[in-house]
């Protein structure tokens, strides 16, 4: 059960919600990983890639708003929207059927990475594809899809990582107070640094509101610093944005539970440092650093990142393990369990 409803048990009923993941992740302590690098410190691991057997990481706590709310909304179809060979796509594509929902991605062109190529290959062969030559495209083409489902007397709706709603964040809120619900249960140190990857701030932005809301509640002991590692260009991985849209979703929480308290301003989230210098040549383009730091995990029995997103978070966390207070904690972000062949049928 997400942690929304067990800390807000009254939301239920209030928030189109699809369980999809297998939740909440565990943590756990990984020296080998220290080890590997001869660093000292304590690091640990919230294992979001293990979300789902079927497709985990960070996408699928998304997802478990987004397409409640499509099936509430009486859709039949839904389509992702973003750069082909996307992880969004994929996870979109692999569990939308499980909500009686058919599948397809709006994308458009970028370099593709070994594990793009396969991701774009599943939904190639699996979903409904509609290509278009730029991202400013993407308001054309939605409104396309929409058109052609209607003709066929079907409902299809869009989803999207950037243009999102505050309650839209609600899963990942759900991450920071579970978090910390572990932290109170003494299933982890609380951790005095948090070290994930940030694209379109969305996975920053509500676990930090998570956290934030966690500590106002009583709620562990957790108060790290939140450090997002940038993976895509300015200006959607900027600090600014991180903020806002963390105030936004909590002031969205605070209005649906009717609890104006629950809406805290800036000055109560917890702090937030953005780093800037993985991003390399941009998102689909690895850094040496990066593909070393996939490689240590790897050698350390943790075979979970990617190059170019897990993999420059990584690359900061191992060159600045040892210099903290307390124990830092990494969210896995990526999916780790193996994409289906793309003839198998759903």
């Amino acid at each position: 059960m997400s942690a929304l409803f067990e800390v807000f048990p009254q939301l239920r009923g209030k928030v189109a919600w699809l369980e999809l993941g297998a939740l909440p992740t565990r943590v756990e302590q990984a020296p080998t990983v220290c080890a590997e690098v001869a660093r000292t410190g304590e690091l640990w691991l919230k294992r979001d890639d293990l979300s789902s057997p079927i497709y985990g990481g960070n996408k699928l706590r998304l997802l478990e708003l987004l397409l409640g709310e499509a099936q509430e909304s009486g859709a039949q179809q839904v389509y992702s929207s973003g750069a082909v060979g996307s992880n969004f796509a994929t996870a979109t594509l692999l569990h939308a059927p499980r909500a009686g929902l058919q599948p397809g991605a709006i994308c458009f062109p970028e370099p593709l990475t070994p594990e793009g190529e396969r991701n774009h290959q599943l939904v190639v062969a699996r979903g409904r594809v509609v290509e278009i030559p730029h991202w400013s495209l993407l308001p054309l083409a939605a409104e396309r899809v929409r058109r052609h489902a209607a003709q066929a007397g079907q409902r299809a709706q869009v989803l999207s990582q950037v243009g999102l709603k505050p309650h839209s964040l609600f899963g990942y809120l759900a991450a920071g107070l579970e978090l910390a619900k572990q932290v109170a249960a003494q299933q982890c140190p609380a951790p005095s640094r948090v070290v994930l990857p940030i694209g379109s701030a969305a996975t920053s932005a509500g676990i930090l509101a998570g956290l934030s809301l966690a500590r106002k509640l009583g709620i562990g002991r957790a108060a790290p610093t939140l450090c997002a590692v940038r993976i895509a260009a300015w200006p959607l991985s900027r600090k600014a944005r991180v903020l806002s849209l963390a105030e936004k979703v909590l002031r969205a929480l605070g209005a649906l539970c009717g609890n104006s308290a629950l809406a805290l301003s800036r000055h109560e989230l917890l702090p937030v440092t953005l780093v800037a210098d993985q991003l390399g040549q941009g998102y689909p383009h690895p850094t040496p650093a990066s593909v070393s730091a996939r490689a240590v995990f790897a050698r350390a029995g943790y075979p979970i990142l990617d190059d170019t997103y897990s993999g420059k978070a990584a690359a900061h966390l191992l060159a600045t393990l040892g210099g903290d207070s307390g124990p830092v904690l990494f969210w896995c972000t990526k999916s780790s369990a193996p994409l289906p062949a793309a003839e198998q049928s759903f």
